[in-house]
């Protein structure tokens, strides 16, 4: 048994929504809307009659509000805004997952609607604790920021996180760069990250072995990382767009986080740098994100590139990729190239492998500097630090060597 507290708000809006045609139900409203039933994404599995499904301007998704076993509280469908209209459901299921156990739902219960923000509370039990789930949208960004709560400690080391299981859609024709010819500055987007995201991740399953640890956040990406301190960007239909995962890190040293970095990145785990308002370089001025986006300034790309690693964090100078891309891979023999920057005058330049410094030379203040390296066998991931004549300093996220063995 659980309680389903819907409220006026969502009974005008379901009521609105019903008096529509079926081709204008597949339009993108220009405000948050929220209906009950079953859920007019295109193959879509809630098609339950208390089932949710929230509708943005750029995506929308389905919440599981029945008793389906495993998938009460879960968002089980999505789908992003292609060619003017809503497409087909992209994914199977994304929810937090506490460890061994089932789930039972106890309550859902929309706290916040308005045409600008929606918030969704679900209330559910695990081996006898309770357990706090939200889901929160904003008009703005085209993204969901997840939280879960364990009400009570848990002795026992958790095997915790957010899994997303997605349909697997077609990779976008030229949606991964990965080398470019020379480096061409207006191919690149910068801006810095208002929500705290930590490491950038391919993985859609942020399930790790946690220890005393009651509060999970994460955000879900369906073109956005949320707020951006841009000028850049601009929110638009992209044929680029991904859907992807991200996790929350309260860390704000960068050299602390880029340390385990480098440790995950030798164990072969393709996550990477962001950089958050939050966090502070070694001259405790804050970074920005520089991501490859040659189609254009849009933010959809942004957030799709950062997440493949295609980007740089800069406390100062920049790097440019002018051969392989960051993110992607090279072969072992072939020549590393980047073109460096700096208005205030570059000062060193440095070449790491596999957590180890191999490489580094003095550049006398010249602001454009451009070179390579060649990348030798047996080794896992090269990447280029570079520093200006302030001190600050911006890195590269990895570059895969590839293993001809």
């Amino acid at each position: 048994m659980h309680l389903y507290r819907l409220g006026l708000p969502l009974l005008v809006a379901t009521m609105l929504a019903a008096c529509q045609s079926a081709p204008e139900k597949n339009v993108p409203p220009a405000d948050i809307q929220v209906l009950k039933g079953p859920t007019q994404i295109q193959g879509g599995d809630a098609r339950g009659e208390e089932d949710i499904t929230i509708v943005t301007p750029y995506f929308a998704f389905a919440i599981a509000a029945g008793d389906q076993p495993g998938q009460a509280g879960s968002i089980v469908d999505m789908a992003l805004v292609e060619n003017g209209v809503f497409g087909a459901d992209r994914i199977v299921s994304l929810d937090f997952m506490p460890g061994e156990g089932a789930m039972t739902l106890n309550a859902i219960e929309i706290t916040e609607q308005s045409p600008e923000r929606v918030v969704v509370e679900v209330d559910r039990s695990w081996n006898g604790n309770r357990l706090l789930s939200r889901y929160e949208v904003e008009k703005a960004y085209s993204g969901i920021k997840l939280s879960s709560r364990l009400e009570n400690p848990v002795g026992q080391t958790l095997f915790a996180g957010y899994r997303l299981v997605q349909e697997a859609p077609p990779v976008a024709a030229g949606s991964l760069h990965k080398e470019v010819a020379q480096a061409v500055l207006g191919h690149w987007s910068q801006g810095q990250l208002q929500q705290g995201l930590g490491a950038l991740s391919e993985s859609d399953d942020l399930r790790r072995n946690h220890q005393q640890v009651q509060q999970f956040d994460a955000w879900l990406s369906a073109g956005s990382l949320g707020k951006v301190l841009t000028d850049e960007l601009v929110t638009g239909e992209s044929p680029h767009t991904v859907i992807s995962l991200y996790e929350y890190d309260d860390s704000s040293n960068f050299e602390t986080q880029m340390a385990k970095l480098r440790q995950r990145w030798s164990l072969g785990e393709r996550v990477y740098l962001s950089a958050n308002h939050l966090l502070r370089g070694p001259r405790q001025n804050s970074g920005r994100l520089y991501a490859y986006t040659p189609n254009g300034k849009i933010s959809a790309d942004f957030a799709s590139a950062a997440g493949r690693g295609q980007s740089f964090v800069s406390f100062g100078p920049q790097i440019y990729a002018a051969g392989a891309m960051f993110g992607g891979e090279i072969s072992p023999f072939s020549e590393s190239k980047v073109e460096l920057r700096s208005d205030a005058g570059l000062s060193k330049a440095e070449v790491w492998l596999d957590g180890e410094q191999v490489a580094g030379w003095r550049i006398n203040g010249a602001k454009v500097f451009r070179t390579g390296v060649p990348v030798p066998p047996n080794y896992t991931w090269l990447q280029w630090v570079v520093e200006d004549s302030n001190g600050n300093r911006a890195y590269s996220n990895p570059i895969w060597i590839k293993n001809n063995g």
